[in-house]
Formats: C-alpha cells, structure tokens, sequence
C-alpha cells in the first residue's frame, strides 16, 4: 500500500541516496536532505588543556548503542585524550551509563565524563569546545538503511572532525569523503580511528555544511519547478 502511494508522486523529497535508489524505481526527478544545515558560527571556545578532546552527543540507548560503543573505546585511548557524554535516556539507561563510566574510569588512562543534558547555546559552546565528534550507532540496527545520522551534521556545523562507523547511508552521502570511518563496530576500532585524525591538517566542516545547504536550496527550486 505504501508504495503505492509513493508511486502516484511526481517528484520526491528523499532524507538518503539510499531511499532514492530503493523507492524511486522510475527515476523521477528528486532532492535529498540529510537534516538541518545551519552553519554555527564559530565561538572560538576551545578548552586550553593540551588534552584532544571527543565528544558524543545522543540517546542513552540501550538497542542503538552509540553512547555505550563510545565509552569502551575510551579504554584503548591515551591520557591525553578526553571523552565527553551529553545526551539523555530513560533513568535505567543513565544509571547503566553512568555506572559503566564509573567502572571503567578506574582503569583508563583517558578521562571519561558524563556532562548532561545540553541544549540551545549552551550546547553550541559545548560542543565546540571539542574536537572530535562520535556517531557510534549500532551498524546492524534496520533504521540506517533509511536515515541519515542527524547528530553527524550537529558535530560538522560546529566545526568538529567525525567518526563514524561505515554505513552505506553516510558512504554514499555528499560528505561522505569529509568523515573518518571505522570498520568494525568494536571499542578497539574506534579508538584507532580517533587517534589516527591529525587536528593540525586543515579542515573546515563548516564550509560543507554552508555548501550542502546551497546545493538543497538550488534543488528545491528546480524540483518546484512548474
């Protein structure tokens, strides 16, 4: 029934080049939009410890598993590294995260800290005072052959680097080449990834995010063309 009431529009507003492909069989003319582009300005609020500094911004989610995937993988970085948890879940979801940082601040050499429930500016000056953003959702979860990961342009926006486990939704994406990927959705892989970035290349995630947003527009117009 779905698809056959996608198939009566003329055109399509798609959220991933992925949906594209699977729904639109007769190739009908198309925009897609991974989520919201507003370039944040850059507020210049770096933490001035000498430590680099990730950061996960999300779900407390059990079944997703990105807020969990990020804390063990603090097990196999270094002291000079600092891994930032800001988000929100259910209150078994916190007490489990919160418990796991605790444990496992025993015996890492990187600091792990739980930082709240963050929103508006005070996220934003948060946000970049970090340096590396982490979209560790569980690969194998059936949402992320539709969606695209919106706390992916959340990190950009703000000027961090991001890591992210490969998935075809992101890979195929217009930002796919500007993001560093790990192949294996385990806390080893991802910390290797985290350190192999080199924060003095230079990279401008903000200028991405500027330009995705006048490719949209552009599109939207032509698509509304009668």
């Amino acid at each position: 029934m779905e698809y056959k009431i996608l198939n009566i529009a003329n055109k399509y507003i798609f959220s991933t080049e992925l949906l594209n492909k699977r729904l639109n069989k007769d190739n009908k003319q198309y925009s897609i939009i991974y989520g919201t582009y507003k370039e944040e300005k850059n507020l210049e609020y770096k933490i001035s410890d000498n430590k680099i500094h990730i950061v996960y911004a999300g779900t407390f989610s059990i079944q997703k598993g990105g807020a969990f995937s990020a804390i063990e993988s603090a097990a196999y970085l270094p002291s000079n590294y600092h891994m930032h948890i800001i988000g929100f879940g259910n209150n078994d979801e916190k007490s489990k995260l919160l418990n796991r940082i605790n444990e496992l601040s025993e015996v890492t050499k990187a600091t792990i800290t739980y930082d709240g429930l963050l929103s508006g500016e005070e996220y934003i000056k948060f946000m970049q005072k970090c340096d590396i953003g982490l979209s560790t959702q569980n690969p194998d979860s059936i949402y992320n052959l539709t969606s695209f990961p919106s706390k992916i342009l959340s990190y950009m926006a703000n000027g961090l680097r991001v890591v992210t486990i490969r998935i075809k939704a992101v890979e195929l994406s217009a930002i796919g080449n500007s993001v560093f990927y790990y192949e294996e959705q385990t806390p080893k892989a991802i910390a290797e990834t985290i350190m192999s970035i080199d924060l003095n290349k230079p990279y401008n995630s903000r200028k991405l995010i500027k330009m995705l947003d006048g490719a949209f527009v552009n599109s939207i117009r032509k698509l509304f063309k009668p």
